[in-house]
């Protein structure tokens, strides 16, 4: 690779950007730059539709941004990315640290530019979590003046908080006006890893599980810990039960990421129940949490599913 293109590199790894699409309009005019005859695009997933949007690219006629590519499973779809000129292209996955992949780095050809890809998407993932992060410290800081609302383990809602947000969906599923689901999420072992091991690594069981858990659900979802080693999400606008377990499969195939090496894998078990079909929201979460408890707990698998929630 030139030395003009390592230094160009050099020089945006450096740079301190103000917004992510700033960010991403400088790698894909370095890694164009590179190759001016090849085309590159930048897609971001969207899990919950099953598909991924190409948001900018470069060395096209400007088609190309808009373009909805299908999922298949974990990946793209072959045949759509056959149909855009991508099907020999070289591809980067921005990863999140949760384990999470939030978008793509596509490039035609099969040059030097290819070997650029894995940092430039590196660096995308980089600014993608620094945005994130500042979300989530707001976020975090709204929470700290509502203590008595939130679990002080996890940061996530706790029981009571979260009932009544199951109480908001609940009603609203009985009008028909949005019909939501309930998942409740058992993490097997805390309590004998806690006797084992002590109060910390029994905690950062639970961590584990809701951060990655909290990185599945939408803006629009509630989640929650209901007890010492329970978790539930409601999903606003889920109304069958196999987009809940489409939702359980992405949170299971991120877990799996995050947790790859550990000595032992994390076993969960999970109650799903429609809050349309309960006489309250109360009676729902009971549900769920008595089939979370009487479920056989499994190894979170990192699992391929197409269907979203």
């Amino acid at each position: 690779m030139s030395t003009p293109v390592l230094d160009a590199l050099a020089r945006t790894a450096a740079r301190r950007f103000q917004s992510f699409a700033e960010a991403a309009t400088s790698v894909l005019d370095l890694v164009h730059a590179a190759a001016p005859g090849e085309r590159v695009a930048l897609a971001q997933f969207d899990w919950d539709e099953g598909s991924c949007r190409i948001i900018d690219a470069r060395g096209d006629d400007g088609s190309l941004r808009g373009v909805i590519v299908p999922l298949a499973g974990s990946i793209l779809d072959p045949q759509a990315l056959d149909s855009l000129g991508f099907g020999r292209a070289g591809a980067a996955p921005l990863d999140a640290s949760d384990g999470s992949t939030v978008g793509m780095l596509l490039a035609t050809g099969a040059g030097p530019h290819v070997a650029l890809l894995p940092v430039a998407a590196r660096l995308l993932s980089y600014e993608w979590e620094s945005i994130s992060t500042r979300a989530e410290l707001r976020r975090l800081s709204e929470i700290a003046r509502d203590r008595e609302r939130t679990d002080p383990v996890t940061g996530l809602a706790n029981r009571r908080s979260l009932m009544e947000a199951i109480g908001r969906e609940w009603e609203l599923g009985r009008r028909g006006t949005v019909l939501s689901y309930l998942v409740v999420c058992r993490i097997a072992g805390r309590e004998a890893l806690r006797e084992r091991a002590g109060e910390a690594a029994a905690d950062l069981l639970l961590k584990d599980v809701a951060e990655v858990f909290g990185g599945g659900v939408r803006r629009t979802d509630h989640l929650g810990r209901v007890d010492d080693d329970l978790l539930a999400a409601v999903l606003v606008g889920c109304a069958v039960e196999p987009g809940a377990h489409a939702f359980v499969a992405r949170c299971e195939r991120a877990l799996a990421g995050v947790t790859a090496g550990r000595p032992a894998p994390i076993e969960l078990a999970y109650g799903f129940q429609a809050l349309a079909d309960t006489a309250s929201g109360e009676d729902a979460l009971a549900l769920a949490e008595q089939a979370a408890r009487e479920a056989e707990p499994r190894p979170a698998v990192a699992v391929e599913t197409g269907e979203a929630a």
